[in-house]
């Protein structure tokens, strides 16, 4: 991808509506259910090189609620002042491959900080599930590879006193997320913090870090890819081993392997090589996800296919029928006008099935960062015309929601309008205008929860805020984030069946909470 343009925030929240509160702590039954960071502004992490297009229209966003009232609530001076800001934190693991293999969990000053203790929830069988809409199905799932901190280096394991981060709260869309990072100057392989795998452990997600080979242009060097490839004489791969161990050691789920680095060094050694990487990894550590990109083929060049083809699919199952990696990410150009004649989501799906390869371990990437929900994606290729979809969605930096606002209640609804849909119902019927305007989500994939038993307690809290409330008292004026103590959120955002005479409608809250820093809101009339 191409590095992303800093956003400089004003880092303040904007308006808000004081109405009802429901500020406690609720039992409720859910229906079913790069460089361092600059310190003034957002910057997405410098991971350059996934293969995209780029369409610089950035006028995309929903509008902010001019009618409400101004929130007493403005951001505190330590999320503005350094010296404020806590020091001498631990910091989140990156690593080039030599550092990898040199590195010793015991020798790890900053271990115990970067483990996650929550296990992955299980969540409710999707056979007992009912869909809300007429286009929604079981099979389809999503990918969302996300950029959750603003740098590969320099980030705090489980937040800091500053209210700004990527608090992502619709997990019920998501079956894995992919922690993204890397840069040529600072690290390649990237460990998701544990603040965000316990977020998405806590909602049923599996998180997975990241291996990033850059292009040449983008720092990217052979030697590089060498270190990560590199074999020992009993076939064994170390990189792999050290892959393994700091994913069973931290809690996550798996690796996300991107290879992009080209160049006339590149020879189909590399991609033998990358086939027998992946081979040894899941032989060795079967229940970890190993995700590869649709980039180096077979034969070793830096040759983006944007579908299932015979230059790539040994990467998934070889020509034994033994299995690779567990799924693929195919390259955005499915898409664009050139390419769409060839409806290579379609032969995608004919190719997988001939190889009894699962067409959903397909994932076909859309790329939303410059955009978000105003890029053009051409639906109907994704779409079977007799219902469902060909393959998986992959979501390429949805983190554009938080990116690209200056307010949380923006960042909020952006979020639900790119994942749920412009009404905020996943119930509602949307009618698009063309093939290519965005329908939300919603409209693909079932909701799914880890709500699974009860009693069910919530505190609708996002992770972060603009104080810290305890049992409905302000105990800290102190700006915070830590996604680690964050709650589940309501699946359905928003079905509210009104009876008669009543007219109500719910959002989240930043303010006034009960336990955390945020709340849900329920507003309009009641008889």
């Amino acid at each position: 991808m191409k590095k992303e343009t800093v956003y400089d925030k004003k880092k303040k929240y904007g308006k808000k509506i004081m109405s009802i509160i429901l500020a406690a702590s609720m039992t409720i039954s859910l229906a079913a259910c790069g460089g361092k960071d600059n310190a003034d502004s957002k910057q997405p992490a410098q991971q350059e090189s996934m293969n995209t297009e780029i369409n610089t229209d950035t006028s995309a966003g929903a509008e902010a609620d001019t009618q409400q009232p101004a929130s007493k609530y403005t951001i505190t001076g330590e999320n503005d002042n350094k010296e404020l800001t806590m020091a001498r934190q631990p910091e989140a693991s990156y690593w080039f491959p030599a550092q990898l293999l040199a590195w010793n969990p015991d020798e790890d000053e900053d271990l115990i900080f970067n483990v996650s203790t929550v296990p992955l929830a299980e969540r409710a069988d999707l056979a007992l599930l009912e869909p809300v809409n007429a286009t929604q199905n079981k099979d389809t799932k999503v990918m969302s590879i996300s950029i959750m901190n603003g740098s590969t280096s320099g980030n705090a394991p489980h937040g800091l006193n500053k209210a700004e981060a990527n608090t992502f709260t619709y997990w019920q869309y998501v079956d894995t997320l992919v922690y993204w990072g890397g840069s040529s100057g600072e690290g390649l392989i990237v460990a998701p913090s544990p603040d965000v795998v316990d977020a998405g452990h806590k909602n049923g997600v599996k998180v997975i870090g990241t291996v990033f080979m850059p292009q040449a242009a983008h720092g990217g060097k052979i030697e590089w890819l060498d270190d990560l490839l590199q074999k020992r004489e009993d076939g064994s791969y170390p990189v792999v081993d050290k892959l393994i161990e700091v994913a069973e050691i931290y809690g996550f789920d798996g690796w996300f392997i991107n290879q992009e680095t080209e160049g006339e060094a590149l020879t189909k050694d590399h991609a033998d090589r990358m086939q027998e990487f992946l081979a040894y990894f899941k032989q060795q550590a079967p229940d970890l996800e190993l995700i590869y990109y649709d980039s180096m083929t077979v034969d070793g060049e830096m040759d983006w296919q944007n579908a299932l083809t015979e230059k790539n699919a040994p990467y998934i199952k070889d020509a034994e029928g033994n299995a690779v990696a567990d799924s693929m990410f195919l390259n955005f150009w499915w898409t664009t006008d050139t390419l769409a004649p060839e409806e290579l989501l379609k032969t995608s799906a004919e190719l997988a099935e001939e190889k009894q390869i699962d067409p959903y371990d397909l994932y076909a990437g859309v790329d939303v960062q410059s955009n978000g929900y105003d890029t053009p994606i051409k639906w109907n290729l994704f779409e079977k015309p007799d219902g469902g979809t060909y393959t998986s969605l992959g979501l390429y930096c949805p983190s554009w929601t938080y990116f690209s606002t200056d307010m949380i209640q923006e960042f909020w609804k952006r979020e639900n309008k790119l994942w749920v849909n412009a009404k905020g119902d996943p119930s509602a019927e949307i009618a698009p205008e063309s093939d290519t305007d965005w329908r939300g989500v919603s409209t693909y994939v079932v909701e799914r929860t880890a709500l699974t038993s009860l009693p069910f307690v919530t505190n609708f809290s996002t992770g972060n805020g603009y104080g810290f409330y305890k049992n409905g008292e302000l105990i800290s004026m102190l700006d915070w984030n830590n996604r680690s103590i964050s709650d589940m959120l309501p699946t359905y955002r928003y079905i509210i069946n009104d009876g008669e005479g009543n007219k109500l409608s719910a959002d989240l809250d930043v303010g006034d909470a009960y336990y955390g820093g945020t709340s849900l809101i329920l507003r309009g009339s009641v008889k």
